[in-house]
C-alpha cells in the first residue's frame, strides 16, 4: 500500500522543468483539490489513492503496445510476401 503522500494522491500534478533536450519531473506539483502548488512529500485530509488512475494508465499502454506489435506483424506480412 502506498503512503498517503501528495505524490501518490489523485490530485496531484508534478511540474516538470524543461531541460536542453528532455524534461525532468521537480519535487513539487499542484493540487487539484486546493488549487495551490504542493510539495510532492506532504500529506493531507483529501488524499485519494490514485491506484485507480495508473491500473488506467498501464492498460493504455499495454493497448498501444499490442496495437504496434500488430502493426509490426502486418509489415512483416507484406514483406514476405514481396
Amino acid at each position: 500500500m502506498k503512503k498517503n503522500k501528495c505524490k501518490n494522491c489523485t490530485h496531484y500534478s508534478a511540474y516538470y522543468k524543461l531541460l536542453a533536450v528532455s524534461f525532468t519531473k521537480l519535487n513539487h506539483g499542484f493540487c487539484a483539490k486546493h488549487k495551490r502548488p504542493q510539495a510532492q512529500k506532504e500529506i493531507c485530509d483529501d488524499f485519494n489513492c490514485n491506484q485507480q488512475k495508473e491500473q488506467l494508465r498501464e492498460r493504455i499502454l499495454f493497448d498501444a503496445l499490442e496495437n504496434a506489435l500488430k502493426s509490426i506483424d502486418h509489415i512483416t506480412q507484406i514483406l514476405k510476401l514481396k
